[in-house]
């Protein structure tokens, strides 16, 4: 049941994405938002019995990790669609957490059965996957609404097209707002982390922290023009979508790389 609740997150998620290329018709945003919000409800019931049952994956372990990840983008987002028209990148955002829960399955079903880790890390690392958790899902809406800016802008300077998608404003507010949320719950899960492992005696300077300074480092330069040159357009949404694929790589492809931790 573990693992059904999370394929059904995963299929409704995907479900969601599909039903996207649709989005004109009213009846069927409004029934893929009601898919939406199953697929939170059964990754919820996901978690319950991740956690009420033997212990066999802690919250430390990678698959654990990336299945709140695609949780929260989903959960980030539907807090978004509460202050902004932004009903259009449903369909993306959902194919980016149906893509990270698939991920999450698989790791999943090939972990079971191994000895769990023991979750040594106490507060700091509960602390560092949440924060860092939290951080990566406002980036990833940051993003995804980052690129359906860059899209808009530019149908609209060649030809004129026009586009379903919201307005530029409303886009370009989500990705100030997103992006002010995002750096700063990564900065704290990037300070966390290394006093996770500072507290376990362990080397903090590994590839998975040196390319999440990285990522760190290339959010400035976003943040930067966002809210201390207060810069709007183009230019940090290039930023934000540059830095989650940095970002992304630095949380998810290094681990796939050298075969999870």
């Amino acid at each position: 049941m573990m693992i059904l609740s999370l394929d059904l997150a995963a299929a409704f998620y995907l479900a969601v994405a599909i039903l996207g290329r649709s989005r004109r018709d009213h009846w069927i945003a409004r029934f893929s938002g009601a898919l939406l919000g199953l697929g939170v409800g059964m990754h919820a019931v996901h978690f319950y019995l991740l956690h009420s049952g033997p212990a066999t994956i802690s919250l430390e372990s990678f698959v654990a990790a990336l299945s709140l990840i695609a949780w929260l983008i989903v959960v980030a987002y539907l807090v978004t669609e509460r202050f902004a028209r932004v009903q259009a990148v449903r369909p993306w955002v959902a194919a980016v957490a149906a893509a990270v829960t698939l991920i999450a399955t698989l790791g999943l079903r090939s972990s079971l059965g191994t000895p769990a880790p023991n979750p040594s890390g106490g507060v700091w690392s509960h602390a560092h996957v949440l924060l860092s958790a939290t951080a990566f899902s406002f980036l990833a809406i940051s993003s995804v609404v980052g690129f359906a800016y860059l899209l808009k802008e530019f149908r609209l300077k060649h030809h004129g097209l026009s586009s379903t998608l919201p307005a530029l404003e409303t886009l370009d507010r989500v990705v100030h707002l997103s992006l002010a949320l995002g750096f700063a719950l990564l900065t704290l899960g990037v300070a966390t982390g290394f006093a996770w492992a500072r507290s376990q005696d362990l080397a903090p300077w590994t590839a998975h922290t040196l390319w999440l300074l990285g990522a760190w480092a290339v959010y400035c330069v976003p943040v930067t023009l966002s809210w201390i040159r207060q810069q709007h357009g183009v230019a940090p949404a290039r930023g934000v979508v540059f830095g989650f694929l940095v970002l992304a790589f630095s949380y998810v492809g290094i681990r796939l790389i050298s075969g999870g931790a």
